[in-house]
């Protein structure tokens, strides 16, 4: 007796263990820690093995920001990262006493520093990021010295070419066979931009010029804000099918242009009401208003994708052009400019991936979409609407009246059905009960009204009053 009770007590303690194990094997960890830094902002991203649970952000009294992730390791124990750059003096990371990490950073006067958690995706996993901004009023002072020379090259009629480099920082876009997109676009960029360098008619402008992210409706944010006269997307493509290859130059669909001006009108709504509530006039645009101008901008769009796919189809003739193609990508959806999104070639494709890699076929891409973008904005552009979208617009309206009418129908015919008795003729296999539960009544109901007793039997053919309900 005495031994099954010890034997008992081991089997207790040995599964306690194994249930303290799982415990401390589902513990989170900080697995890395990455920076990324852009002219105006920087992020401090730690990667976390399981959601994180993060302390609101308390100060020292020198300054220092900190917070803690509960049931948390960090490996190293403590950790110093002396950054010393305009967003971030010091990062430190030590592991507590009490099973969790704190996190201390002390950023320099004026940097707007924000904490957030992101949860985990298919394509990263859970992380903790720091955002942080640089002081409002150096941005105002750049802002202002961006409007002073966008002025002034206007002034001379030199046009604007923002040229956008896709992906970027942790964001790496797609790679294969040897390429990986935010560093390939990166260098695409350079190059084009160097073209455009040597023509005076032109200033070229790149939204990015290091490995870090834009957020994609800033990209075009930033085109808008510096007057562009075009905007470039740079992309290279990947498809499962690895047969699939080619150039293709993209420029906004009709359906991506729909939901962007519902965007629009939402937002303008929300802006008149606040500036109602303060007592403020707001300027109103309407739908209609959103419309045409997309559909002035698009026409240009167009315009701009076929010079653009015209000349990269013959700068590299063993790289075949896929066409001009229309999607509703975000970077595209402006109505300040006309925009268009190249991609290169397929990385998923060989021959397509040893020709991007080649200098001579990259200088050449990179000249033919220079000449592309300058017969555009140096050669007659027809004025006119996209046809294509009004009749989008148009066909969509007309689709919606149909299905609203159809649902005005269908409500009026089950309103006039209510209060009134209807007819059913039994099929074979047929049941009382049956008939009942299709048609929302009881059995007795149906009884009652056709003066059926409880011993009679319905036959295949006969009609029977089914009563209102």
């Amino acid at each position: 007796m005495q031994k099954t009770i010890i034997t008992r007590a081991a089997l207790v303690l040995v599964f306690a263990l194994i249930c303290l194990t799982g415990l401390f094997a589902e513990e989170a960890r900080i697995t890395d820690i990455r920076f990324w830094q852009s002219p105006e902002e920087a992020q401090v991203v730690l990667d976390i093995s399981a959601p994180p649970r993060v302390s609101d952000v308390s100060m020292l009294r020198d300054g220092t920001l900190y917070f803690d992730i509960s049931e948390c390791a960090f490996r190293p124990g403590r950790q110093r990262y002396p950054l010393q750059n305009p967003f971030l003096e010091v990062l430190t990371v030590q592991q507590n006493d009490d099973r969790s990490a704190r996190v201390f950073f002390r950023v320099p006067q004026g940097v707007e520093a924000k904490t957030f958690v992101l949860a985990k995706n298919d394509r990263k996993g859970d992380r903790i990021v720091i955002f942080l901004r640089e002081p409002q009023a150096t941005l105002m002072q750049k802002r202002n010295a961006e409007l002073f020379e966008v002025n002034r090259l206007k002034a001379g009629n030199v046009k604007i070419v923002v040229i956008d480099p896709g992906h970027g920082g942790e964001d790496p876009g797609t790679r294969h066979n040897g390429i990986i997109e935010k560093n390939y676009v990166m260098t695409m960029g350079k190059l084009i931009k160097a073209y455009f360098d040597r023509d005076p008619r032109f200033k070229a402008i790149l939204t990015r010029d290091g490995d870090y992210i834009i957020p994609l409706e800033r990209r075009r944010e930033i085109a808008e804000r510096l007057g562009a006269d075009a905007f470039i997307s740079l992309h290279v493509n990947y498809n499962s099918k690895k047969v699939i290859r080619g150039i293709e130059v993209y420029y906004e669909s009709p359906k991506g242009a729909v939901g962007e001006a519902e965007r629009l009108v939402a937002e303008t709504e929300n802006q008149v009401d606040f500036a109602g509530a303060m007592n403020n006039a707001a300027p109103i645009i309407t739908k209609r208003e959103i419309i045409e101008k997309q559909a002035i901008t698009m026409n240009k769009s167009r315009q701009l994708a076929e010079k653009v796919e015209a000349q990269l189809g013959a700068s590299v003739v063993e790289l075949p052009s896929r066409g001009v193609k229309r999607a509703g990508f975000k970077v595209l959806h402006s109505m300040a400019m006309p925009s268009v999104l190249v991609e290169f070639g397929y990385v998923s494709n060989l021959s397509d991936a040893e020709i991007l890699k080649n200098y001579t076929a990259r200088t050449r891409l990179a000249q033919g979409l220079y000449f592309g973008v300058r017969d555009f904005l140096l050669g007659h552009i027809e004025e006119g609407y996209d046809t294509g979208y009004l009749d989008f617009i148009k066909t969509a309206a007309a689709e919606r009246a149909r299905k609203a009418a159809l649902r005005k129908t269908q409500a009026a015919a089950k309103t006039s059905g209510k209060g009134k008795n209807r007819t059913y003729k039994v099929k074979s296999g047929d049941t009382l009960s049956g008939i009942a539960a299709k048609h929302g009544v009881t059995t007795a109901a149906i009884a009652k009204a056709n003066k059926l007793s409880s011993k009679q039997v319905i036959k295949a053919g006969q009609t029977l009053v089914i009563p209102a309900k």
